[in-house]
């Protein structure tokens, strides 16, 4: 896929995040597109979301709780966190080997 195709793709969940009532934090936009809801909600897209042919997977968590969820759609924000609420489980933890 070339730069042309990654940056209609990115403009596209970009506009789609938005139109779904997420605001775009561009802080991280070379390794993420990032939704939030100016509280403790975010949708999250990786660039892998953006090389599939498949639908994109896009990853609702809620910061306050440490819950994450991942869902086939943009929802909004209200939708999100009703979600979150009921389907949402605490990320898995990763090894940190440098304890041992």
């Amino acid at each position: 896929m070339g730069a042309e195709a990654r940056r209609v793709d990115r403009e596209a969940i970009e506009q789609s995040f938005a139109s779904a009532g997420w605001e775009i934090d561009r802080s991280f936009s070379e390794y993420l597109i990032i939704g939030h809801n100016g509280d403790s909600l975010s949708i999250l897209a990786y660039p892998e979301s953006r090389e599939t042919t498949e639908d994109p997977v896009f990853e609702l968590i809620d910061h306050e709780r440490n819950l994450t969820y991942r869902v086939q759609e943009t929802l909004p924000p209200q939708p999100a966190a009703q979600i979150l609420r009921e389907h949402g489980q605490q990320p898995p933890e990763e090894s940190d080997d440098s304890r041992l």
